[in-house]
């Protein structure tokens, strides 16, 4: 097992490794292993991707307007593949992108919201600035949060990083942390989970951070930009955006 496992990984180097895109190459979309409920991720029995962004973008491939190949890596090495185009596309805020500039994003597929949780209910005067004493907080390894970060360098708060939201969760509830930082989506899809289904998860009054998210893509690809940004719009306009999302979490 855990040698076909390093094979498989070897393979994956490989496909990057030599990667070029031709005209009838499947793009790459870059998935931050081992994904994000509801958004991206992977069914462990056939590691297919299911979620909302390969419902948002099924009939683009039935109608082979396009053409994907999810592919999973760590969130630090995935976009530095698109810097350096061993990759094409990624989901994620343009707002967290170490070099923005570089790269091009689709108008936004909904408004991004992080919230602070933890297992008891927070206090009306709650407030990151009046902390009392210092908290640990359960993150997900290899992600950037700008509005913690002067917490976490002034030692208010204690980054404990965790593989998966899901182990950010189970963290949490084993009292690793005291607190733990998930958008309202991957909170709402993991605590369905049987694993979490005796457990109570308290939410921040307010959001962390509340950022457009975006399908990021190579400069290069501007032309399939083009052609999302005006399948989002449609799916927009007519409400199938919403139902998509809204089949994932509740």
């Amino acid at each position: 097992m855990v040698f076909l496992r390093l094979f498989k990984y070897f393979c994956l180097f490989l496909s990057f490794a030599s990667y070029s895109v031709k005209a009838n190459d499947p793009l790459l979309f870059i998935v931050s292993y081992p994904g994000s409920a509801p958004y991206l991720y992977q069914n462990i029995e056939d590691e297919t991707y299911f979620g909302i962004i390969p419902d948002i973008l099924s009939s683009l491939i039935e109608t082979k307007k396009i053409d994907i190949r999810f592919v999973a890596n760590s969130r630090k090495r995935s976009e530095d593949y698109l810097y350096q185009g061993k990759a094409d596309l990624m989901l994620i805020s343009q707002s967290w992108l170490s070099n923005p500039e570089k790269l091009i994003a689709t108008i936004p597929l909904h408004q991004h919201r992080s919230y602070l949780y933890q297992t008891e209910k927070f206090p009306g005067d709650f407030s990151l600035d009046n902390l009392a004493q210092r908290k640990s907080i359960c993150t997900r390894k290899g992600f950037v949060y700008p509005n913690l970060e002067p917490y976490f360098v002034n030692k208010q708060l204690i980054r404990v990083d965790s593989s998966s939201q899901t182990t950010t969760l189970s963290m949490l509830f084993k009292k690793r942390c005291d607190l733990a930082i998930l958008s309202e989506y991957n909170a709402l899809t993991i605590m369905k989970l049987d694993l979490f289904k005796q457990n109570k998860l308290f939410r921040s009054i307010n959001p962390i951070s509340t950022v457009p998210l975006n399908i990021i893509l190579r400069p290069e690809l501007y032309y399939v930009k083009n052609m999302l940004d005006e399948h989002i719009r449609k799916l927009s306009l007519s409400g199938e955006l919403e139902s998509i999302i809204d089949k994932y979490i509740h």
